[in-house]
């Protein structure tokens, strides 16, 4: 589990979408072809910070959610609204040092268009003579924010909604059609509406509840960003937008941000072959829960469960 509570996935196999952008990477791995810098861009809430931390537990041989303790992992963020020139120099004093454990040290830098113009600067400057065994994920949804030398110096992986071809796969229109029917009678008051969409799951194969589940958290981040973009987003599911900015209206932050995280766990749990039925009943009860009371495990005055 992340910093901030979100499930995180353990392994390449675990993350959702972004194919291309994580072959590309592996491919990079298996050759032991990888940069001194990558540079992560794409829309917010599409998965860099994913794909960065199983990058991250790779290259120091540890799990995901132990990579906060590891001494050869670092972070920088911002401190306020910017990433300060004084937490840049001290990542310059470390960059000097040898790893600790095996072969290489790690710094991810999110959001990299955040640096203030000294930090930007500093870190240019390590990037022009990069000491061995330190490699850098910078991630950041603005790509050209960044200065075009800093650019220059880090393999672009670019990370994209899902493509249309995807989209026209037939089952993977009914299972987002059945995500959709979740979201949808998610905002109304009373659980009458849960028990037939469950019913009509009777008997279904747990590959198949996986997929409605993919497509539920694929919903639930598209619902994150329009309700916490400032700009117009790239989104998952651009053909639904309309319909999305509506639904978005109703949650909060802290809501959907759980959300995402049960999803995440429910999704797990079936991979071992929990009960598909007990699981996605549990899933959407404390869904709505979490859309009307904005945190799990509230005392919600207008809750319906």
């Amino acid at each position: 589990m992340s910093n901030n509570g979100k499930i995180r996935p353990a392994c390449w196999e675990e993350i959702i979408g972004n194919l291309a952008a994580v072959a590309r990477i592996r491919r990079m791995l298996e050759s032991d072809r990888l940069p001194h810098a990558l540079l992560f861009s794409g829309p917010s809430g599409i998965g860099k910070r994913q794909v960065a931390d199983v990058l991250a537990a790779q290259l120091l041989g540890t799990e995901v959610d132990l990579l906060s303790a590891h001494p050869d992992y670092s972070q920088l963020s911002p401190d306020g609204s910017q990433i300060k020139i004084g937490q840049v120099r001290e990542m310059q004093r470390q960059s000097g040092l040898a790893p600790v454990r095996g072969q290489f040290r790690v710094c991810i830098v999110e959001p990299a268009d955040s640096m203030e113009a000294p930090a930007a600067n500093c870190l240019l400057k390590i990037l022009e003579e990069p000491p061995a065994g330190l490699i850098f994920v910078l991630i950041t949804a603005f790509p050209h924010a960044l200065l075009s030398t800093i650019r220059s110096r880090a393999a672009q992986i670019r990370f994209n909604p899902l493509p249309e071809l995807q989209l026209s796969d037939p089952d993977q229109l009914v299972y987002r059609d059945q995500a959709f029917d979740f979201l949808r009678n998610i905002n109304k008051t009373g659980l009458e509406w849960l028990w037939p969409l469950i019913a009509a799951m009777e008997g279904m194969e747990n590959i198949r509840i996986l997929g409605i589940i993919k497509q539920w958290i694929l919903l639930l981040r598209d619902v994150a960003v329009l309700a916490t973009a400032k700009r117009r987003p790239e989104l998952f599911n651009a053909d639904r937008r309309t319909e999305l900015e509506t639904l978005a209206a109703g949650w909060n932050h802290s809501g959907i941000s759980s959300a995402i995280e049960l999803a995440e766990t429910a999704r797990r749990h079936l991979q071992r072959n929990a009960n598909a039925r007990l699981i996605m009943e549990s899933l959407l009860i404390r869904s709505a829960d979490l859309y009307w009371g904005g945190r799990e495990n509230a005392d919600h005055s207008r809750s319906p469960v």
